[in-house]
């Protein structure tokens, strides 16, 4: 996973409107600390135009230029990408596919979920429209209580000590539950009353929240009702989030085949990047 090790890498055919955000990661990178790498993977098709629009965005940089430029043919991609991962580790930022329902069903998926899912590394989604922010200041963490979601929450809290970020960690209460063997189910068969259930959610919260203060990161833990992840996006603006950093389980319902996971959703509509890394 190692979010807080390695380049923020992306990839652009020279033709696709990643290109067009380029720009923006370059800047965002450099506030971030981080060196950027650029893949370009050069298709046979209108190959000179491609190349040339690439020089072209590259030379508009500046000081954000990318520490290295990356030529590879569409059928080396994966393969360069592992061999980076294993050897850097890092985060892949892309400018998703916001298909529609019936798009999203012709296409069994959608580029986003599948990197997020079989992926070598952690997928930073940028929101509609490609904007970045500036900086980092308040990080969103929606936490599941699953103790699997622990070393991500580790490596988030220790990215928001590196850009002196406050942590917002939200719990949502509703459909969207995890698989028993997730959890600590055990425990939660011994609660008699849906009060006491309650009581062992809490409890579990605000363990998920001394854990990350005691690394010295300034917390601020809450709670809602209802969808995850119509209350994760609801949480944004009022709370001026820079970014959402969550886990993604892969799917657990048939509605998270046919609508996408919680992650997922939260990617297609979110108004900030979103920084998805596999539980």
């Amino acid at each position: 996973m190692y979010i807080n090790k390695g380049p923020l890498i992306v990839s652009t055919t020279g033709l696709d409107r990643t290109l067009g955000a380029l720009p923006g990661v370059a800047t965002f990178a450099a506030a971030l600390g981080r060196p950027l790498v650029v893949m370009h993977v050069l298709g046979k098709r209108y190959e000179d135009y491609a190349t040339r629009r690439v020089s072209e965005t590259l030379a508009q940089l500046n000081g954000a230029a990318p520490a290295e430029v990356l030529v590879v043919r569409p059928k080396e991609h994966a393969t360069v990408l592992r061999e980076r991962a294993r050897a850097e580790g890092g985060v892949i930022a892309m400018l998703p596919q916001r298909r529609s329902f019936l798009g999203r069903l012709a296409s069994l998926g959608t580029d986003y979920e599948q990197l997020i899912i079989d992926g070598p590394l952690p997928v930073l989604a940028l929101p509609i429209g490609g904007a970045l922010p500036a900086a980092v200041r308040r990080v969103l963490f929606p936490i599941d209580l699953a103790p699997r979601s622990l070393p991500a929450l580790d490596e988030v809290v220790a990215f928001c000590k590196q850009q002196s970020a406050e942590l917002h960690l939200l719990h949502v209460f509703g459909a969207d539950r995890l698989l028993a063997a997730e959890i600590n189910q055990a425990e939660r068969d011994q609660a008699r009353t849906p009060s006491e259930l309650y009581q062992v959610d809490k409890r579990h919260m605000q363990e998920v929240a001394d854990r990350a203060s005691a690394a010295g990161v300034p917390v601020t833990l809450q709670q809602a009702e209802g969808r995850a992840h119509t209350a994760i996006l609801n949480y944004v603006a009022p709370n001026n989030i820079d970014l959402i950093a969550m886990t993604s389980h892969g799917p657990r319902s048939n509605d998270d085949i046919w609508y996408g996971t919680t992650t997922a959703r939260v990617i297609r509509k979110a108004s900030v990047p979103v920084l998805a890394l596999r539980a």
